[in-house]
């Protein structure tokens, strides 16, 4: 892969949410061997578990690009979905499929320079594996890496995990955090792993990064949360109480949470509502408000360009905002259009 130029890309909305996995990672290593994707009656499913996606819909480029030529998306940033992140298994088993099924994507959407442009995975259970990963996809032109927001007991932002986003600020690397509907108690039914399990999940991840000053260690830090933020714009209050009434709370924290949120956060658009809209967009500075429609999924905004502009978001803002967070443009930030 070469390196990416702004002026080659396809001119018009840049969807940084957005995933597909090569059929050749469909095993995917866990604690005790592997998982398999597989398809069930036309519905793939991650061992016993149904996704809701078939496997063209998951690894088909043609049906993405043609997704994006219906929807009026010209650039669409590609990840791996949430499971490959691979976290359950032992460090050199997820260092050998992070660098497989990057290469794999890298592969896959190398013909489509203009329109497709990859985040890779890392493995996140080992600082110096990561580190590596990250420098190996920065040489191949790569802007970034998808994250999940939590692994085990422990938030991106907790010292277990934060040496991801060192070793990302390092490589210059963006940054891109998933959820993964991780098991909880009292989230098994309903699909609440994913309704609230999801948005909590990046709440923690946020918090625990704001809260533990990593903006002041890497004020130039480009990451984005998916999900509109997740839970955090409806929490921002209750953390700035928090942060005013309680010393651990602020021990690591020298600013406001909201207003360190407001200023170092990037967030895609997808919400779901207008009234979630309108709250994320009253919270982030809208040069951190990026356009996300988390295809090919079942809780994906099929037209998300159409929602984004009934929920007054500004696309042209849009856009530059995606190139500057993926560090295709250093200019600085756009006043926006009316």
């Amino acid at each position: 892969m070469t390196s990416i130029d702004s002026a080659t890309l396809r001119s018009g909305n840049v969807d940084i949410h957005a995933h597909l996995l090569p059929a050749e990672c469909y095993r995917i290593p866990t604690a005790d061997g592997s998982v398999d994707v597989a398809e069930i009656e036309g519905e793939l499913h991650l061992g016993c578990t149904p996704i809701a996606v078939s496997g063209p819909q998951l690894s088909d480029v043609s049906l993405l690009l043609r997704d994006m030529d219906e929807h009026d998306i010209g650039v669409r940033v590609v990840s791996a979905p949430p499971y490959a992140f691979a976290v359950g298994a032992d460090a050199a088993r997820a260092a050998e499929y992070a660098t497989h099924t990057n290469d794999r994507l890298l592969d896959l959407l190398a013909p489509y320079p203009d329109r497709l442009l990859p985040l890779g995975v890392v493995p996140v259970q080992d600082a110096d594996a990561a580190a590596a990963e990250m420098q190996r996809l920065a040489a191949a032109g790569v802007t970034g890496i998808a994250v999940p927001p939590v692994v085990g007991a422990a938030a991106l932002g907790d010292h277990e995990l934060r040496h991801v986003l060192h070793s990302a600020a390092a490589a210059d690397l963006c940054v891109l955090v998933h959820p993964m509907q991780q098991p909880r108690p009292g989230f098994t039914a309903h699909y609440l792993q994913n309704l609230i399990g999801n948005p909590v999940e990046t709440a923690s991840a946020i918090a625990s990064i704001a809260l533990g000053g990593l903006f002041d260690i890497h004020p130039d830090l480009r990451i984005a949360f998916v999900h509109g933020a997740g839970a955090a714009p409806a929490l921002l209050g209750r953390w700035d109480h928090g942060w005013r009434e309680r010393d651990d709370v602020s021990a690591d924290c020298a600013t406001v949470p909201s207003e360190v949120v407001r200023s170092h956060v990037y967030a895609d658009s997808l919400t779901h509502s207008d009234a979630a809209a309108d709250l994320l967009q009253s919270v982030l500075d809208p040069d951190r408000l990026l356009l996300g429609s988390d295809y090919p999924f079942d809780m994906a905004d099929p037209d998300p360009v159409a929602s984004a502009r009934s929920r007054a978001f500004d696309l042209d803002r849009l856009r530059g905002n995606a190139l500057r967070w993926l560090g295709l443009t250093r200019e600085p930030r756009s006043e926006g259009t009316t």
